[in-house]
C-alpha cells in the first residue's frame, strides 16, 4: 500500500495567541501569529494541494499502480472536503462584506 501524504489529526491550536488592546491594536501586524491574507493563502494551498494528490490517485489506479479503492477515495473524499470547507469560508466572507457595505456610518 502507498502512502497519499494524508496526515493524522493533530490537536487544534488557537491561531490567536493573545488579545488584541487598543494599544497592541494600533500596531501593524499581526497579533498574534499568521496574518489573515496568510492563513487564507494556506488553506487556498492546502485545497489545491488536496485537488492534486486525489487526480494523482485517480489517474494512478487507471493507470494500474498499486492503489486499493479505499485510498483512492479517501483522496477524493479528502480533496471534497477541503473544497466545500473553502467554499463555506468564502461565503461567510462575503455575507460579512455584504453586511459592511449596508452599513452607515
Amino acid at each position: 500500500m502507498s502512502s497519499l501524504g494524508i496526515s493524522p489529526l493533530r490537536g487544534i491550536q488557537p491561531a490567536v495567541t493573545s488579545f488584541a488592546t487598543p494599544d497592541t491594536a494600533a500596531k501593524s501586524g499581526p497579533v498574534g501569529g499568521a496574518s489573515f491574507t496568510d492563513l487564507l493563502q494556506n488553506a487556498i494551498q492546502s485545497t489545491s494541494h488536496a485537488e492534486n494528490q486525489a487526480q494523482s490517485a485517480i489517474s494512478r489506479s487507471v493507470a494500474g499502480d498499486d492503489l486499493t479503492e479505499i485510498e483512492v477515495l479517501s483522496a477524493v473524499k479528502k480533496a471534497d472536503l477541503s473544497l466545500r470547507l473553502m467554499l463555506q469560508v468564502r461565503n461567510t466572507l462575503l455575507q460579512a462584506y455584504d453586511e459592511l457595505k449596508q452599513m452607515q456610518f
